[in-house]
C-alpha cells in the first residue's frame, strides 16, 4: 500500500518532491476514499482537516444561493488537488461544499501532517504558492467570463478550451459531467445551455450526439465569437 500511495501521489507537484522519509512522515495522515454518485466530500461551514487529490471520476465544489440552488465554483478533474489553501485561513471551516459529480476515487491528506513539511522544505512551500497562484488566475479568468461574456461566448469559450494540442480543425468533446453541472459552472440554465448547442448545431458547426459534441469547424467557431459579444 504504501508504494502504490507514492506512485499515485507522487505524480502530483506537490509530492514529486517528497523523499522517502517525508512520504513516511505523512502515511499516517492519508487515506484512500471511494464515494459515490453525489455523495459528499465535506459540507459547506464543516471543520477542515483534510485536504485531496482526486484519483478518478469527478467532484464538484459549489455554494447554495439563498434560493438553495447549487451554484456550481469549479469542476475537479483527475490529478487536481482541492481544500489545500483552506491550511492557511484564520477560520479553519470549508468555504464551499464539495461532491461527486461521478462515482470517484479520492486522497485524503491530513492537513497537520502536511503542514509539518511545509515548515521542513522551502521548495514545497514554493512548490505550493506556485500552485495557489494559477488556481488564482485561473479564478480570476472566471470572473472575467462570468461578468463581461454572455451566455453564448461562454459556451463557445467552452467548446474551444476542450481542443486538445495539435488537432486539426475537428474533434469530440465527451460530456461525462452532467449538463445541468456544466450549466451551473457557466451561470446559465441549463435549458440555455441546450439552446446554444443547438444554435451552434444548427449552423453546422457542432453536431450533439448523446454525450458528445463533435467540433465540426474549430476555426468557425472561434469566429462565432465576434458575433455573439
Amino acid at each position: 500500500m504504501p508504494n502504490r500511495i507514492k506512485q499515485q501521489l507522487g505524480k502530483h507537484y506537490l509530492f514529486s518532491i517528497l523523499d522517502d522519509d517525508q512520504f513516511i512522515q505523512i502515511l499516517s495522515g492519508v487515506q484512500r476514499l471511494e464515494l459515490t454518485e453525489n455523495e459528499h466530500v465535506f459540507h459547506f461551514g464543516d471543520v477542515a482537516r483534510y485536504f485531496y487529490l482526486l484519483d478518478d471520476g469527478q467532484i464538484q465544489l459549489y455554494r447554495l444561493s439563498p434560493m438553495g440552488e447549487e451554484k456550481v465554483i469549479e469542476i475537479i478533474q483527475p490529478g487536481q488537488s482541492f481544500a489545500e489553501a483552506v491550511m492557511f485561513f484564520k477560520i479553519n471551516s470549508y468555504p464551499v461544499s464539495a461532491k461527486a459529480v461521478l462515482n470517484s476515487q479520492l486522497w485524503r491528506i491530513d492537513m497537520k501532517q502536511f503542514l509539518s513539511l511545509l515548515q521542513e522544505s522551502n521548495e514545497l512551500c514554493l512548490r505550493m504558492l506556485g500552485g495557489m497562484s494559477k488556481r488564482l488566475h485561473a479564478a480570476i479568468q472566471d470572473i472575467e467570463q462570468l461578468t463581461l461574456q454572455n451566455a453564448s461566448m461562454r459556451v463557445i469559450q467552452l467548446l474551444l478550451q476542450a481542443a486538445p494540442e495539435g488537432i486539426g480543425n475537428q474533434y469530440s468533446l465527451d460530456l461525462e459531467t452532467p449538463k445541468q453541472v456544466l450549466a451551473s459552472r457557466l451561470s446559465v440554465r441549463p435549458e440555455t445551455f441546450s439552446r446554444i448547442l443547438q444554435q451552434l448545431s444548427r449552423k453546422e458547426l457542432i453536431s450533439v450526439q448523446g454525450k458528445t459534441i463533435l467540433i465540426l469547424d474549430f476555426k468557425s467557431l472561434q469566429k462565432e465569437l465576434n458575433f455573439v459579444q
